[in-house]
């Protein structure tokens, strides 16, 4: 490599690093977030083109994160090293949310349960159902993911969760699932999802608080439309 080329772009990493040293990423482009990121992974690399064509090819940084390996590496300069770098920074994120939540022990508003939700299981290809455990004082005391697969295929799932909520001697419960690349309305086998668990739920005392719904748009609460109302 040109030498004089090579001092160029260590020379703009440089003051892209000292940038975020002083002030975060503050007045960031969302390509400078990325280009900043992969100089982890490409130390010997020019990042800017790359970083700006991720955000061409997908528009935004959580769906930078969200697409498969397979998806990044479309995208001329991202190899497999730097494709299981963003995967391993994506799942690094979701941990820390995850753990957040644990230590935290309560959610105080719909949005850090969405928030949470979003970074847990919004990303994921295939269609989870997640399960969260609380007690009396509503603090979190356990959450899982119950498998993938279609909300259609779940009939086993209430019977899971009320061994979880014996298990962890819960008295209330939170379902969410995700709608890969859909809509954050519920279909009718969710609506069957949801009642399933609440009646399952009713038989040992615990309640359904809320079911979630996270899609790539957005996301849908059960409780906030009023379906819960509904006798």
């Amino acid at each position: 490599m040109n030498d004089k080329i090579k001092m160029t772009y260590e020379g703009h990493r440089n003051r892209l690093r000292k940038r975020f040293e002083k002030s975060g990423f503050h007045g960031f482009h969302n390509y400078e977030i990325l280009e900043l990121l992969l100089t982890y992974a490409m130390p010997r690399k020019d990042t800017k083109p790359v970083a700006k064509s991720l955000i061409a090819k997908f528009k935004t940084i959580q769906k930078v994160l969200d697409v498969s390996p397979e998806k990044l590496r479309e995208v001329e300069g991202i190899g497999e090293n730097s494709a299981t770098f963003i995967k391993i920074l994506r799942e690094t994120i979701s941990i820390y949310f995850r753990e957040t939540a644990e230590d935290r022990k309560v959610f105080r508003t719909l949005n850090e349960l969405v928030d949470y939700l979003k970074a847990f299981i919004g990303g994921r290809q295939n269609e989870v159902v997640h399960v969260l455990y609380f007690n009396s004082k509503n603090e979190l005391l356990h959450s899982e993911d119950l498998g993938e697969g279609t909300v259609s295929e779940a009939v086993a799932f209430p019977r899971k969760i009320v061994e979880g909520a014996l298990r962890h001697n819960a008295t209330s419960v939170i379902l969410a699932h995700n709608h890969p690349g859909g809509l954050a309305e519920p279909s009718d086998n969710d609506n069957r999802l949801t009642d399933a668990v609440r009646k399952a739920l009713m038989t040992i005392n615990v309640t359904l608080q809320e079911h979630i719904i996270i899609s790539d748009d957005g996301f849908y609460s059960y409780r906030k439309s009023g379906y819960f109302d509904i006798d």
